[in-house]
């Protein structure tokens, strides 16, 4: 349920990011040409919807244009880019402090484990100019140990299987795990980080099912749709004795969710965001009116903090559309799933 802190925070951020002192050059020069004013009109989260869709425009968009002036001071983790999915990459800006308040907020209920042993992580997940890198590598300096990395780039999987080369994705997925062996049998591992392909590729192979196994204290899968019934593989035959955790996001609102802790939505994990900075709806796609509780629709993003301000941002999944936790906007969503087309693209997942 909206509450009137939302509202404040909203009316607070429309004032930051189009006052000539604070605001980027891309909103400050887009503000003539709103058909509304933004100070006064924008009030409440249905009123986003006033804003157009700018995410095609940060193919082209100098990253500079999109530097609030009032963080001139502030340390820049660095510029990302959207997958390329349905077409050439989007670049946004992230800063340091936002990626500091985002891991606090996703390790919220994390308690650090005692251990004669390192905690470190293994992230089997794009790095490079993908935002998912930056955000494990400090996830894991905060669960108390190092981030070791298998790099991963999606956009040549999905060429391949753009062409129908699907033995050349299983040989790339291979690649990976291949590189995962050493880590395991020469570093202490207790966090992992996949993808559900890799998840489903490593069960396959029963001397990383046993290492694992002997290790890890979490695993969390992210990136991707993964169904029920492969969750229930992984956590019941797989993984018995270790928690599966979950996160889903995008380089669009610059962040990811959390998985809600004991609570599961017909077998599948239910994602809260982190409100009010990072929202999400699910709506019909072609209208953006909210679809009813327990129904399928598009998701709708927006980021709305001083760091960015990315409103009504159409995604290219679908979800079971369920309510947020008290107290926050948006909505909460469950059994994340691709569009099967965008923009008349097939959309193609992948190892990621």
């Amino acid at each position: 349920m909206e509450t009137q802190d939302f509202s404040r925070h909203l009316s607070a951020m429309m004032a930051w990011h189009f006052s000539p002192n604070t605001g980027s050059p891309f909103w400050l020069q887009r503000r003539s040409t709103l058909p509304f004013d933004p100070l006064t009109d924008i009030r409440q989260l249905s009123d986003l919807a006033m804003f157009p869709d700018i995410s095609l425009e940060l193919r082209h968009t100098p990253v500079e244009a999109l530097m609030p002036r009032g963080l001139v001071s502030e340390p820049l983790a660095g510029v990302f880019e959207s997958g390329g999915t349905t077409g050439a990459a989007k670049r946004v800006l992230a800063y340091e402090s936002w990626l500091d308040e985002l891991v606090s907020w996703r390790l919220q209920n994390f308690v650090k484990q005692d251990s004669k042993h390192p905690l470190n992580t293994l992230a089997i997940v794009p790095t490079g100019p993908h935002i998912v890198g930056a955000i494990n590598q400090r996830r894991a300096r905060r669960m108390g140990g190092l981030c070791f990395s298998v790099d991963m780039d999606p956009r040549w999987v999905k060429k391949a299987l753009q062409n129908g080369d699907h033995d050349g994705m299983r040989r790339y997925a291979d690649h990976l795990l291949e590189q995962c062996l050493p880590i395991l049998q020469s570093q202490s591992i207790a966090y992992l980080v996949a993808t559900p392909p890799l998840l489903e590729a490593i069960a396959a192979r029963p001397e990383l099912v046993e290492n694992l196994n002997s290790s890890l204290l979490q695993i969390t899968w992210g990136g991707t749709h993964m169904s029920n019934d492969t969750y229930a593989y992984l956590k019941d035959e797989v993984f018995p004795a270790v928690p599966i955790s979950a996160s889903y996001g995008s380089t669009m609102i610059l962040s990811d969710t959390r998985a809600r802790a004991g609570e599961l939505h017909q077998g599948g994990v239910i994602f809260d965001s982190f409100a009010p900075y990072a929202l999400l709806q699910v709506v019909e796609g072609e209208n953006r009116q909210p679809v009813a509780y327990g129904q399928r629709g598009q998701v709708l993003m927006h980021h709305v903090s001083r760091y960015a301000f990315f409103p009504n941002v159409l995604e290219r999944d679908t979800a079971v559309r369920l309510p947020a936790e008290p107290g926050s906007a948006g909505d909460a969503v469950s059994e994340v799933r691709p569009l099967a087309q965008v923009a008349n693209q097939t959309v193609i997942e992948g190892v990621y």
